[in-house]
């Protein structure tokens, strides 16, 4: 290889690693990110310096942060020239990920009221009797009107902050990195 060969060579692969770090590296750092914030919803904490478990909820189904899966699911990341943004759109995800303590207004509002009735299904048992269903229904409502309240939402964070990065996801974005840069430069 002659020197201009070998100096064409390098050019290029330096122009492989740019075009890699300026384009195909947000995308690579989303999902390796992505994939540690689902992880933190499956422990059920956070992986920072040290593993931060949650706070228990009282909730009597589904497990911390987690009734209908919107604010899992709603993580994403958006790309920008060599950068990455993690960014999760749902209202309370950021009470969540750096908790909250003050006094809210609850806007006038109307509180449904159910009931529960036993109504017959036109079945009947072996003995002659009617099998029986029950049914839930509206049986009223009632207007609330607007107040303040004291709310104290934990910390519980599942996304890494400014402030608060996490070495894991570090180090897992420092080894994709130098893999993908030795398979560019081989």
């Amino acid at each position: 290889m002659t020197p201009e060969e070998f100096s064409r060579a390098l050019e290029r692969k330096a122009n492989e690693v740019k075009n890699y770090a300026i384009n195909r590296f947000p995308s690579v750092a989303g999902n390796i990110a992505l994939r540690f914030i689902n992880g933190n919803f499956r422990a059920g904490g956070f992986q920072g310096q040290s593993f931060d478990r949650w706070k228990k909820s009282n909730k009597k189904r589904g497990s911390t942060l987690v009734d209908s899966g919107a604010l899992r699911a709603d993580n994403h990341y958006t790309t920008q020239p060599a950068q990455v943004t993690l960014k999760n759109n749902r209202p309370y995800a950021r009470l969540h990920n750096e908790g909250f303590k003050g006094t809210v207004t609850v806007k006038a509002h109307t509180r449904n009221k159910y009931s529960k009735r036993k109504v017959g299904t036109g079945r009947f048992t072996r003995n002659g009797n009617e099998r029986m269903q029950t049914v839930t229904y509206k049986s009223g409502e009632s207007t609330v009107r607007a107040h303040r309240r004291k709310m104290n939402i934990p910390k519980r964070q599942f996304m890494p902050t400014n402030d608060r990065d996490s070495v894991v996801l570090n180090r897992a974005i420092e080894r994709q990195v130098t893999r993908d840069i030795k398979q560019i430069l081989q």
